[in-house]
C-alpha cells in the first residue's frame, strides 16, 4: 500500500519538494511533530534517515542530526517506531527511507524490509550497497512491497543510469554533486556534447539533471546541496519530479536547538525555512494529508 501511495502522489503532480529529517532527531516525539509541521506547510512526501554511526554520504548537518538522535537513544527499533508514529500522524504522505547497509544486514534483509513496510515506509535507498551487490536486497524489498531506490551521481555513465533505472521501481535518486550531502559545489563542468547545452541560464546542476533525465524513464529525485527556491526550480525545470532538501533544514533545526528556543519556536523556524523553498502558490497552504 505504501509504494502504491508513493506512485499515486507522483502521478498527481510533476513537482515535489521533499524535506529530509533524521528519525528520532532531536527526540522521537519532536521528530513526529516536525514531520507534521512540514506536511502542513506543503511537503508532499518525506525522506527519513535512520541514525547510523558511520554514514559515508552524510555531510556535517546530517551527521549532527544522527548524533542527536543516537544521543536520544534512538535505535533501529525506535527509529521504526517513530516512523510508524509519523505514518499515523500523516497517513497520506509517502515516507522514503535512507538507511545504511549495516543496519539492514544486522536485522536481516527480509526482516528489515518487512518491518519497514509495516511501519509505513514507501521506499528505501541504501547508498552504500552498490548496484552489483544489491540483488538480494532488491528482491527482499519487492517481496514486501517496499520500493527500490538506487543512487546515481554526476559520474554515472549513461549505460549504468539505464541499468539502475531498470531496477528502481520507486525512483532514481541523483546526487546533485560529487561528494557528501550539504556541500554546494556541483562540478565537474560539462564537456563534449553536454557543453553545447550550457549557457547563461544553464548551470552544471541543470545540465546534469537534464542529461540524467534523458536516460531515465522512471521518476527522478535530486538531492545533495539544494538549499534555495531557485535550486528547486532548476532541478524541476530540467526534469526531476522530486527535489530533496535536508542539510539546509537541519542547520536551521540545529541553530534553533542551540538557541534553546521553545518547542513551538523550533517548529516555526523549520517550517518557515521550508516554506521559503516552495513556489509561492504552495506556501502556507494547509495540505489535508497530515492530522
Amino acid at each position: 500500500m505504501s509504494l502504491a501511495m508513493l506512485r499515486e502522489v507522483l502521478a498527481a503532480s510533476p513537482r515535489h519538494v521533499s524535506p529530509f529529517l533524521m528519525l528520532g532527531d532531536p527526540a522521537p516525539d519532536m521528530c513526529v511533530a516536525l514531520c507534521r509541521e512540514l506536511v502542513h506547510a506543503g511537503a508532499t512526501m518525506l525522506e527519513l534517515g535512520l541514525p547510523y554511526a558511520d554514514p559515508c554520504a552524510d555531510g556535517p548537518a546530517v551527521q549532527a542530526a544522527g548524533i542527536r538522535a543516537r544521543a536520544a537513544g534512538v535505535s533501529t527499533d525506535l527509529a521504526l517506531e517513530t516512523l510508524a508514529s509519523i505514518r499515523e500522524a500523516c497517513p497520506n504522505t509517502p515516507c522514503n527511507l535512507l538507511v545504511y547497509g549495516n543496519l539492514v544486514h544486522a536485522r536481516g534483509l527480509d526482516r528489515f524490509c518487512r518491518d519497514a513496510v509495516a511501519a509505513g515506509a514507501s521506499s528505501m535507498l541504501v547508498p552504500d550497497i552498490p548496484f552489483e551487490e544489491g540483488e538480494q536486497l532488491r528482491r527482499a524489498a519487492s517481496d514486501h512491497g517496499l520500493g527500490n531506490v538506487l543512487l546515481a551521481g554526476p559520474r554515472t555513465s549513461d549505460a549504468r543510469l539505464k541499468a539502475i533505472a531498470a531496477v528502481s521501481d520507486a525512483f532514481v535518486y541523483l546526487a546533485g554533486h560529487q561528494g557528501i550531502t550539504g556541500a554546494q559545489q556541483v562540478g565537474p563542468e560539462p564537456s563534449g556534447p553536454e557543453a553545447s547545452c550550457t549557457g547563461p541560464e544553464m548551470d552544471p546542476r541543470a545540465v546534469l539533471v537534464a542529461r540524467v533525465r534523458q536516460q531515465v524513464s522512471v521518476p527522478l529525485c535530486v538531492g545533495f546541496g539544494l538549499s534555495t527556491a531557485a535550486h528547486m526550480q532548476t532541478v524541476h525545470d530540467h526534469g526531476a519530479e522530486i527535489a530533496v532538501v535536508g542539510s539546509h533544514l537541519l542547520r536551521v533545526l540545529a541553530r534553533a536547538l542551540e538557541n534553546q528556543l521553545s518547542r513551538d519556536q523550533v517548529l516555526a523556524a523549520v517550517r518557515s525555512a521550508f516554506e521559503q523553498l516552495l513556489p509561492a502558490p504552495r506556501r502556507s497552504k494547509e495540505i489535508p494529508s497530515c492530522s
